[in-house]
C-alpha cells in the first residue's frame, strides 16, 4: 500500500506543478487564455505516452523478464532519439497545429512552443524515472521527477515576473529543464550493447500504444471540435483538464506498478484492486476540493464545468477495475485478445469524439467506452481465471495448482 501512495503522491505533485505552472502563468500574465495551453498541447501528451511506453516501458520489463540490463538502455537511447525527431516537427509547424486546434497562433504562438519543449524534456525525465521504478530505485525516480516539475515551475514564475517577454520566459524554461535533463543522463547512461526488438517490445505494450494513438486522435480531433463551440467551453475544458489530469497521473500508477509486479511474478490482484480503491477515492476527494476553491479564480461557466468534472470522476471509479484487468490479462492471459478489446473500445470512443456534434463529446464518448471496456474484460477474468484464497487469479485450466491451505 506504501509503495502506491508514494509512486501515486510523485506523479500527482508532478502533474500538480505542471499546471499549476500554467495556472500561475495566466494569472501573471493577466490572461487566463494562457492557462489553457495546456489543452492545447493536451493531445501531444499522448505522443509521449505512446514513446514511453514503446521505448521505456516495454524495454524494462524486457530487461527484468529476461535478466538483460542491454534492452533497458538501448530503449532509452532510441526513444530519446525518435522523441527529437518527432517534436522537432511539431515545433518547426506550431502555428499550423495551434491554428488546426481552432485557435490564434498570433495570440499562442510562443507559449505552445515553450509548452512542446516542456513536453520533449519531460519525456526524457520520464525515460530516466521507469529505469529507476522498474530497478527498484523509487526513490531516486521520485527525487528525479519532482525536482525536474518544480524547476520547470520555478524556471517559469521567476522569469514570468521579471518580465512579460514571451520569448525570454521561453527561453529560460527550455535551458534550465535542458541542463537539469543532460545532468541525469550523465548520470544513469552505461556502457552497453545495443540490443532492442520491435516485437518484443510491442508485445508487452501493445495494448498502451494502441490505446495512445487512438487517444492522441480523441484529443486532437475531440478538443478540435469543443473548441469550435466557443471560448466557454474552451475555458471550461481547460479547468477540468488543470483539475483533473494530476488526479488520473496518480491514478494510473495502479497499472505501472501492476506491470511491475507481475514481470516479478509477485501480483496479488485481491490486494491491486483493494489499494486502487483506496487511492482513487482519496484522490476523488482531493477533486472535488480543488474544484469548489480554485473554481472562483478561472471564471468559468458552473453548469457546464460540473458536467465535465461528473464524468471524470465516474470514469475515474471505473478505472478501479478497467486498469488492473487489462494489465493482468495482457502480460499474463493474450496479449492479442487484451489488444483487441482495448482497441475496439478505444475507436469506438475516437469515433463517439468525432460525430458527436455537442462541446461534450470526448468525456460522453469516454464514459460510455470505459464501462464497455471494463464489461468485456470481466467477461474474460471470469471466463478463464479464479481467484484463490491468497487473492491470486489462477487459470481455470490449470489442474496442477494447488491453492494455499486447500
Amino acid at each position: 500500500m506504501k509503495r502506491y501512495f508514494t509512486i501515486s503522491l510523485t506523479a500527482l505533485a508532478f502533474s500538480a506543478l505542471n499546471v499549476l505552472t500554467y495556472f500561475l502563468l495566466g494569472i501573471i500574465t493577466e490572461n487566463s487564455a494562457f492557462s489553457g495551453i495546456f489543452s492545447i498541447t493536451y493531445p501531444l501528451q499522448f505522443v509521449v505516452a505512446v514513446l514511453i511506453s514503446f521505448f521505456s516501458c516495454a524495454s524494462n520489463i524486457r530487461a527484468n523478464k529476461e535478466n538483460n540490463k542491454n534492452c533497458e538502455q538501448s530503449g532509452m537511447i532510441l526513444g530519446i532519439l525518435f522523441g527529437a525527431i518527432i517534436f522537432g516537427i511539431v515545433a518547426i509547424f506550431v502555428d499550423n497545429y495551434i491554428a488546426f486546434m481552432n485557435l490564434d497562433p498570433k495570440i499562442y504562438h510562443t507559449f505552445t512552443l515553450m509548452a512542446i519543449g516542456q513536453l520533449f524534456l519531460g519525456y526524457v525525465c520520464n525515460i530516466i524515472i521507469e529505469k529507476f521504478y522498474f530497478d527498484n530505485k523509487d526513490k531516486l525516480g521520485n527525487f528525479c521527477s519532482l525536482g525536474f516539475i518544480a524547476l520547470n515551475l520555478l524556471s517559469t514564475v521567476i522569469s514570468a515576473l521579471i518580465t512579460k517577454n514571451q520569448t525570454a520566459i521561453f527561453l529560460s524554461n527550455f535551458v534550465s529543464l535542458f541542463i537539469y535533463i543532460i545532468i541525469w543522463l550523465g548520470f544513469t547512461i552505461k556502457k552497453f550493447k545495443f540490443d532492442f526488438n520491435i516485437l518484443k517490445n510491442f508485445k508487452y505494450e501493445s495494448m498502451n500504444i494502441l490505446d495512445n494513438i487512438l487517444m492522441l486522435l480523441i484529443y486532437l480531433f475531440g478538443f478540435r471540435l469543443a473548441f469550435s463551440f466557443g471560448e466557454e467551453y474552451y475555458l471550461a475544458i481547460s479547468f477540468i483538464n488543470l483539475i483533473t489530469d494530476p488526479i488520473w497521473d496518480a491514478v494510473n500508477v495502479t497499472s505501472k506498478i501492476a506491470k511491475i509486479d507481475i514481470s516479478k511474478s509477485c501480483y496479488n490482484y485481491k490486494k491491486a484492486i483493494k489499494y486502487s480503491a483506496v487511492i482513487s477515492i482519496t484522490y476523488i476527494a482531493l477533486c472535488v476540493a480543488l474544484f469548489f476553491g480554485l473554481f472562483g479564480a478561472y471564471n468559468v461557466s458552473l453548469k457546464i464545468a460540473i458536467i465535465y468534472l461528473c464524468i471524470q470522476i465516474a470514469d475515474i471509479l471505473v478505472n478501479i477495475f478497467k486498469s488492473n484487468l487489462q494489465t493482468f490479462l495482457q502480460l499474463e492471459y493474450s496479449p492479442a485478445k487484451a489488444t483487441a478489446i482495448k482497441v475496439f473500445a478505444k475507436s469506438l470512443r475516437t469515433i463517439l469524439s468525432v460525430i458527436l456534434i455537442t462541446p461534450f463529446n470526448t468525456d460522453i464518448a469516454q464514459i460510455s467506452c470505459g464501462v464497455l471496456g471494463l464489461i468485456l474484460f470481466l467477461i474474460l477474468r471470469f471466463k478463464n481465471y479464479k481467484l484463490n484464497k491468497s487473492g491470486i487469479l489462477i487459470r481455470k485450466t490449470d489442474n496442477n495448482l494447488i491453492e494455499p491451505n486447500a
